[in-house]
């Protein structure tokens, strides 16, 4: 088994090198260290307030929603004999009634998803620049080169398995700090996220030998998208209408813009990818592609991690 870190070109490398390449490493190489450095800096410096705050249970309550059946006794009629918390009950037939019951059956630390997507992005773009080979049961595992990996493919496998994580982390923080606060539908966030990423894999893995697959796995990808967006956009415009005359401040809306517009951006990177991977699968081209991921994933973190810490969006989900 051999497996070696930092090695940015086929020459022997130090340690010093490896972690200071002064500007000799490719500039997405060295993009993608310092991405995953800051990343780690995130997530270091998110856990440090996280342990001086006198609030560290800054914990949503999950709730499911039953259709508890309840046998008729001693009367003609449901108003007696319900389950605790029941609402919205109804008669079925002459001897039951269903009656609808909202209970808390799980819970989830916001503070925590936030570290925890910081820290996952520090140790996948770290992984990211690791080449190893070895054997188990007969079969070899092999990660190439980095730099040779974007050359020569345009592609990296490691980034797209972090975005099914961090990503996922990363809406279920949104959707929490909106208001969605069922389990069934933080679930379902979760899952239709986490195959959006994967369908970018497929279709980056095959977009320079079966490009029509790598289009339908891309088209499919944006309705999963769409549909985790079409739940925390209906939730964020429903919750303002309840609110009536007490209307967010303006920057509520910028907030939400933004992190729209930057997830929307990985998308449109891998839009760009495949228009252009049949005339440009070339290293200069695949290595502005990576570059703009890289960059993309910084920002679309620290700034969604950052707002949350600073409470701009969790009044507003808690009101």
């Amino acid at each position: 088994m051999t497996c070696s870190w930092g090695n940015w070109n086929e020459k022997k490398l130090s340690c010093l090198q490896k972690i200071f390449p002064c500007g000799s490493a490719p500039l997405f190489w060295s993009i993608n260290w310092a991405a995953a450095l800051l990343h780690l800096a995130n997530a270091i410096a998110t856990l440090l307030l996280w342990s001086v705050s006198e609030n560290k249970d800054n914990v949503y309550n999950l709730t499911e929603t039953s259709a508890v059946w309840t046998p008729i006794q001693n009367t003609s009629s449901c108003s007696t004999e319900l389950p605790d918390g029941a609402t919205n009950t109804f008669q079925v037939s002459d001897d039951f009634c269903i009656s609808r019951v909202n209970k808390t059956t799980s819970n989830l630390s916001l503070w925590w998803l936030v570290i925890a997507f910081h820290f996952l992005s520090f140790v996948f773009q770290t992984l990211a620049m690791t080449e190893w080979r070895w054997s188990c049961f007969g079969r070899e595992c092999v990660r190439e080169n980095y730099v040779s990996e974007v050359d020569n493919t345009g592609t990296n496998v490691l980034r797209m398995v972090e975005y099914s994580i961090s990503a996922t982390l990363m809406q279920i923080s949104i959707a929490l700090v909106l208001g969605i606060w069922n389990r069934l539908v933080i679930t379902g966030v979760a899952f239709l996220t986490v195959v959006t990423m994967l369908l970018g894999l497929i279709a980056e893995q095959l977009k320079n030998d079966r490009k029509e697959i790598a289009w339908v796995a891309h088209l499919t990808g944006w309705v999963s998208l769409g549909g985790v967006w079409a739940i925390l956009l209906r939730q964020f415009m429903y919750s303002i209408e309840a609110s009536g005359d007490n209307k967010p401040p303006e920057f509520v809306y910028v907030v939400v813009g933004v992190i729209t517009i930057l997830y929307v951006g990985f998308g449109l990177i891998q839009l760009v990818q495949l228009w252009c991977s049949r005339v440009n699968n070339v290293p200069n081209f695949n290595r502005k592609i990576e570059l703009a991921y890289t960059v993309n994933s910084l920002t679309s973190k620290t700034f969604l991690g950052w707002i949350i810490f600073a409470n701009a969006l969790t009044g507003m989900a808690q009101s």
